[in-house]
């Protein structure tokens, strides 16, 4: 599980890249169709004011008496103190756009947010395309009511599509544009660092890029990340795939699992016993806390549909229309004839030309079994499925 997590910058980058996608999909869309209006009479910054002979003066005057969080009379207390027309618009695109890139980041729920759940949620990604188009309209649409000419940029959207790097929700949503920079780095440095490490030496750079991130972030902030970013919540997530764990759920297994899966221990190869012993201990420990966690009878199901054994029975049943009770005993007479075909081929004591003969008895007896168990006519179609290419 390690080793697959070494693309995860480009997971992070996920969700903005695939937004940057929809948002050049909605801008060649803009250019064919008219902006949307809202109901406000749009200001021309461009008209120029009627001057009279009489010059009234402000002395003394702050930014506070003349920015509002009212953005058309922003735009008034701007115009009343002679800001030019260019200047208006340069700020007040800029407020729009800080305001609209806030609410991007925060608000619009996306896949990857939902670090519970093993398998993204269509219907949130479809949310998610549905709330970025309908905030672009909403911000085109305030800029066309408070400025009238020459605001019709997609600079700010870009930006913001090239700087989040999937950060976004409540959480992370809310970290300022160098920090996330800082965190992709961070990240794109151990992908680099991974390049040719053995397990064990993969945890300790985890652990490293771990201690740097907790100098960045804050302790949510951290905690978000790990549930969607981590190994360990990866792992979770892979283990406990088919389930649908609630948020409170996930975050109690993985702070259960999550010291045992950091320790470097848990991935050792080698064959020296003392070590061996601490990788069993630990991996012990492991399946101990998902099965407390899981129940004995949930943590026996989803063991078996992790077992390729047990899927491939399944597989067979379905294609030659084997009936559903078939398929555990099935199941039991591979699994029983693997572990003899393995012992087989381990075993020193026999010559190759024995093993060859024992590895064909065994598997003629299995299929024999698998005979008596199914009938003829089952047997024929279940052979059927073993001899595709």
């Amino acid at each position: 599980m390690m080793i697959d997590m070494r693309l995860r910058p480009w997971l992070i980058a996920s969700i903005g890249l695939n937004l940057m996608l929809l948002a050049a999909w909605y801008i060649a869309d803009l250019q064919e169709t008219q902006p949307i209006r809202v109901p406000v009479e749009r200001l021309d910054l461009a008209l120029r004011r009627t001057r009279t002979n009489v010059e009234v003066r402000r002395v003394n005057l702050t930014w506070g008496e003349i920015a509002s969080t009212n953005l058309s009379n922003y735009v008034l207390n701007l115009e009343a103190v002679g800001c030019p027309a260019p200047t208006i618009r340069d700020i007040i695109l800029a407020e729009v756009n800080q305001i609209y890139a806030r609410r991007r980041n925060t608000e619009i729920l996306t896949p990857d947010q939902q670090w519970w759940r093993s398998d993204p949620d269509p219907a949130v990604a479809a949310g998610a395309a549905a709330q970025f188009r309908d905030l672009e309209n909403e911000r085109r649409a305030t800029l066309n009511a408070l400025i009238s000419t020459n605001w019709e940029t997609d600079t700010d959207l870009l930006a913001w599509l090239a700087s989040n790097y999937g950060l976004t929700g409540p959480q992370l949503g809310e970290l300022p544009p160098e920090t996330k920079r800082a965190i992709y780095d961070i990240a794109t440095r151990t992908q680099e660092e991974l390049k040719g490490q053995n397990p064990m030496d993969t945890a300790r750079i985890w652990q490293d890029e771990r201690m740097e991130l907790a100098a960045l972030l804050g302790p949510d902030q951290l905690s978000e990340y790990l549930w969607r970013y981590s190994p360990t919540a990866h792992r979770l997530r892979e283990q406990t795939r088919g389930l649908s764990l609630s948020p409170e759920q996930f975050q109690s297994l993985f702070a259960a699992m999550d010291p045992i899966l950091i320790q470097p221990d848990f991935y050792y190869q080698g064959n020296d016993p003392e070590w061996r012993q601490r990788q069993q201990s630990l991996q012990g420990q492991y399946e101990a806390v998902l099965k407390q966690a899981l129940g004995d009878q949930t943590y026996a199901s989803l063991q078996l549909s992790q077992d390729p054994l047990y899927l491939s029975a399944m597989d067979a049943a379905q294609q030659s229309g084997i009936p559903a009770q078939a398929i555990m005993p099935l199941y039991e007479i591979n699994r029983a004839t693997q572990t003899e075909l393995d012992r087989i081929r381990s075993d020193p004591a026999l010559e190759d030309d024995d093993k060859i003969d024992a590895l064909a008895n065994t598997r003629a007896e299995a299929q024999k079994a698998i005979e008596q168990l199914l009938g003829p006519a089952a047997f024929a179609r279940w052979l059927q499925t073993q001899t595709k290419p």
